[in-house]
């Protein structure tokens, strides 16, 4: 159809169909051609708030109490110890008579494990070792290279504490020691166990990672000698009370398999984990990661500017 303008003679295209070449963006659209020209425009308002959450970032990370991690590798100790062969033939005979006479390595190992993250093991560890003003009071001289007590939270000199809620409680030690312990296994195929502290002091932070594993030895080595022995003391008991001959024999089998605990128990320091590579004091921190978070604070600052043009640009139209 030709639309011709009766007043000039020239040619329109017709109503309704957009001149052949030419695109219109739709209504709120913006392209990039146009949208490259609102940034420009606006670019030291974006350069402005980049710089902004730049120097935050630098800020912030620098101010970062820089943390160390000590860990310590462990395997299971002497499958052996949880009774062998003895422990398959009298199983039953032991269940009967309520006598633990041990079980599969596996179970003492995820036993031991669950002891260490306990509650109880934990607190008794804490009290153990005085940690209570080192894990709330105590802060990393980097200049001096030592750990120094806060005075605004623990008093050395009368041996209080300055803190509006008194002394951490039983609850508090617990979490704070949680928030810096981690126990990793065992491996599926090695039955590593790799046990970790991070934290700001480095030598404390080695230190009682070692302690930590002396400790679970020493827990459960006293009390399966505890357990033993009171099931030593019970079969005997059973063995004065029966004149069955085979009873006796499996009696005296058991006594036997006890008896072994308590010794190989006496012996052996490493009772339950045995020390691969103890842990040592870290020469290198773990945290923060200084440079991801100045990158991190930079693109922030910079995607928060663009949103911040763009939307002005919109709200204008």
């Amino acid at each position: 159809m030709d639309n011709k303008d009766p007043r000039t003679g020239a040619h329109q295209p017709a109503l309704g169909y957009p001149a052949q070449g030419y695109s219109q963006p739709q209504d709120g659209e913006i392209d990039l051609r146009e949208l490259f020209g609102i940034v420009w425009a606006e670019k030291w308002l974006v350069i402005g708030i980049t710089a902004i959450f730049a120097i935050g970032s630098v800020i912030y990370a620098l101010n970062q109490t820089d943390i160390y991690r000590a860990e310590a590798e462990l395997a299971p100790a002497d499958p052996e110890r949880s009774g062998g062969s003895l422990s398959s033939q009298l199983g039953g005979a032991a269940a009967l008579l309520g006598v633990n006479i041990g079980g599969s390595n596996g179970n003492d190992i995820s036993t031991a494990l669950a002891t260490l993250r306990s509650r109880q093991f934990l607190g008794r560890f804490i009290s153990d070792n005085d940690l209570l003003v080192p894990l709330f009071a105590s802060e990393w001289d980097k200049n001096l290279q030592q750990a120094i007590i806060d005075d605004t939270v623990f008093d050395q000199s009368t041996g209080e504490w300055q803190l509006d809620s008194g002394a951490p409680t039983e609850h508090d030690a617990y979490r704070r020691i949680s928030g810096i312990l981690s126990v990793n296994g065992p491996d599926t195929q090695t039955g590593i166990v790799t046990v970790a502290i991070e934290w700001p002091n480095p030598e404390q932070a080695a230190k009682w990672v070692n302690w930590l594993v002396d400790a679970i030895n020493q827990e459960v080595r006293v009390r399966d000698i505890q357990e033993a022995q009171n099931a030593i003391d019970y079969l005997q008991q059973q063995l004065q009370s029966t004149q069955l001959v085979d009873m006796q024999r499996v009696l005296y089998q058991l006594i036997e398999s006890q008896t072994r605990i308590t010794m190989l128990a006496d012996v052996r320091e490493e009772y339950v984990f045995r020390v691969i590579d103890p842990a040592v004091v870290p020469d290198q921190r773990s945290a923060p990661r200084r440079t991801f978070i100045v990158v991190i604070g930079t693109m922030i600052g910079g995607m928060l500017g663009l949103m911040i043009v763009i939307v002005r640009r919109l709200f204008r139209v």
